[in-house]
């Protein structure tokens, strides 16, 4: 992973491109901390049993735990953490072809590219997690982990419904909420009969319902009592009301829905961010209507349109029209090399240009160097339509004569656990923490500000990942459109 020694003439090191080593290790690690992730939030939701369910999250979690160890020795067996910006500029390294000379022009443009696919699953798998983790947080903190005590007791005893009489009412209130029903809530002395077998006289138990009539001595109210033996007490309340936690569910019914509901939106926002982001189409196989210019590099830039702003790399053609090719990538992330370097630009021409769509469109597009490294990016419509006037069809360009060029992917991001920075691990292990605590009996506004302290974590760990790559530019001026 080190870098070469710098040549007398003052040029900048050649870095060397990351081996695979460290990208399987992405895959692995990623695979398994989104596997490690996922079952706390059905486990929470549907497992029933208390015991079980604490125990199988808090297992899980520290698969989670572990996987943060595994990166922390990942890195120090490869002799430390690694720059983002070394990475990405090693990426960049020309192809050394099999005979031992470095790589030729090319003069047509390539109909296969190296696939993006993997990039827009990583990319997936990151904005899913990203909501999975924070929706399995606000369940976390919405539900409760394990029955009350005095219910618990009372289930532990044969827990059964029953309408039994009320022999005393005292501290009647008249609520009158804006939506909804009147309802009355009371302190009710109720008589709980024995069970079968149980044999003694009748008991009294103090209950506090929730009743839509005033309640009144003589009547009757529904209550959940253990019948062999009923002076543990009662709770007010009938199947409706006290059914989940009786069942061993952490949340109500109500409740679980709104969860459902937020993590159903999450991940169509994560599909949103990928079409965003990536598209949906691989580009690995050129044809069709798929375009192509020959260019010219001129560094990495902004495209800028009233408020909006992206990063990118400019390509200017012979006929001196600048395309916008849109990258995250900074000046510090590219070689100096890079200006003036000779390349093809391709684009998916079908759709956001012929239709006539916006300029804030965008369609799939990838830079093909002459020294063999594949960039997949994206292409504002009105520059695609803009380069259209001077590109030719890939089809009709290419004539494909002898074995195709093995081309590589530029994909600093696949090497993420080479470059992940310490205070990430830091934030992630806290909020494994704090997930773990919250699966145990804490109630009130300590289980609050723990789901708060959470919530922060998980958005300064979201910060601190993608900081090195993604967010790299931040702080620099703004650069005139």
């Amino acid at each position: 992973m080190s870098s070469a020694d710098p040549i007398a003439s003052g040029a900048e090191p050649a870095l060397r491109r990351v081996g695979t080593a460290p990208r399987r290790a992405g895959v692995w690690f990623g695979a398994l901390g989104l596997a490690a992730v996922l079952p706390v939030l059905p486990l929470w939701l549907f497992c029933s049993d208390p015991e079980l369910r604490r125990t199988t999250i808090l297992v899980a979690l520290g698969c989670a735990l572990a996987c943060l160890g595994g990166i922390a020795l990942f890195q120090r067996a490869v002799g430390g953490r690694r720059p983002y910006t070394d990475v990405a500029v090693a990426e960049f390294s020309a192809t050394t072809e099999p005979d031992g000379s470095g790589s030729t022009g090319l003069d047509e443009p390539p109909s296969v590219l190296p696939s993006r696919r993997g990039m827009q699953v990583r990319s997936l798998a990151w904005y899913f997690g990203v909501c999975t983790v924070l929706v399995s947080l606000f369940a976390l903190v919405m539900g409760a982990p394990q029955r009350p005590e005095r219910m618990q007791r009372i289930v532990d005893a044969g827990a059964e419904f029953a309408t039994v009489p009320i022999e005393k009412v005292s501290d009647v209130r008249l609520h009158d909420p804006s939506k909804g029903h009147d309802y009355y809530t009371s302190t009710a002395v109720v008589r709980l009969a024995p069970g079968t077998g149980a044999g003694g006289a009748p008991v009294t138990a103090t209950v506090h319902p929730v009743t839509p009539d005033r309640p009144h001595a003589g009547g009757k109210v529904s209550v959940l009592y253990a019948p062999a033996r009923p002076g543990l007490g009662a709770l007010a309340g009938d199947e409706h009301g006290l059914g989940d936690a009786l069942e061993g569910s952490t949340m109500t019914t109500g409740r679980t829905w709104i969860v459902g509901i937020a993590w159903a939106a999450g991940v169509v926002l994560s599909v949103i961010g990928l079409s965003l982001r990536h598209g949906f189409r691989s580009f690995s196989r050129l044809g069709g209507t798929d375009m192509a210019v020959r260019g010219t590099c001129l560094g990495a830039g902004f495209w800028q349109r009233d408020s909006r702003k992206e990063q990118c790399l400019k390509i200017v053609t012979a006929s001196s029209r600048t395309a916008h090719f849109l990258v995250p990538v900074t000046e510090e992330q590219i070689p100096a090399s890079l200006k003036g370097q000779h390349l093809w630009l391709c684009w998916e021409a079908p759709r956001g240009v012929e239709d006539g769509r916006s300029a804030a469109g965008g369609t799939a597009a990838a830079l093909v160097s002459d020294e063999g490294w594949v960039m997949h990016g994206k292409l504002k419509a009105d520059d695609a339509l803009m380069m259209a006037a001077e590109g030719v069809s890939v089809d009709k360009a290419a004539t494909r004569h002898g074995e195709p060029r093995v081309l590589r992917l530029w994909n600093p991001h696949s090497a993420w656990p080479l470059y992940l920075v310490p205070s990430a691990l830091v934030l992630a292990t806290v909020l494994i923490g704090c997930a773990a605590l919250l699966t145990f009996d804490i109630t009130g506004t300590w289980r609050w500000v723990i789901g708060l302290a959470g919530a922060v974590t998980a958005v300064a760990l979201a910060y601190a990942a993608m900081k090195a790559s993604y967010l790299s530019n931040a702080g620099r001026p703004e650069e005139a459109p």
